[in-house]
């Protein structure tokens, strides 16, 4: 169940990565003046490929090749621009990836991988002093997010539209 991303809150906008996988993740920013400045947690990615939205633009594709492609955890995605980044999902556990403007996180471009969460059920151990935190503070400590059996969300808000993809991709190294 944990694969599933029905066991999780909307508002999270959760992608999730099995372990050990190599994913590409692809950006875009259609908006024709503002900046992105896109934070990956838990991760440096690969920067794979960058270049215009549209495309019938004159600017060209850039695709970053060889041995050791550059790597970062933050990347400002231009005006106009998309970017392809690159990740292996061998860091188990629950990251959040966000543009580092506060304001734009609120309206949608904010998600959260949930990376190999077959391998945190079977190796992860949370603390009693935090399941007992989470007792006094009323939060549910099993089942969903909603802390409900299955895919019962009720009472959890719906979650606000992200653009962007994510694709299992074969490791050919």
């Amino acid at each position: 169940m944990a694969l599933s991303p029905s066991v999780y809150a909307p508002q999270l906008n959760a992608i999730i990565l099995k372990h050990n996988h190599i994913v590409e993740l692809e950006l875009r920013n259609p908006d024709t003046v503002m900046v992105h400045s896109y934070h990956c947690h838990g991760h440096a990615f690969q920067i794979v490929e960058s270049g215009p939205v549209h495309k019938n633009s004159s600017i060209p594709v850039k695709r970053f090749r060889g041995r050791q492609p550059m790597r970062r955890d933050t990347i400002t995605l231009a005006a106009n621009r998309y970017v392809r980044l690159r990740i292996k999902a061998d860091n188990p556990g629950v990251w959040f990836q966000h543009c580092h403007q506060e304001q734009h996180s609120y309206s949608g471009l904010a998600f959260t991988f949930i990376e190999a969460p077959d391998v945190m059920q079977r190796t992860l151990r949370i603390p009693q002093e935090m399941i007992e935190f989470c007792r006094i503070l009323g939060h549910p400590t099993r089942g969903n997010s909603a802390g409900r059996a299955g895919s019962d969300m009720t009472g959890i808000k719906p979650p606000l539209a992200i653009t962007g993809t994510a694709n299992s991709i074969p490791d050919t190294r």
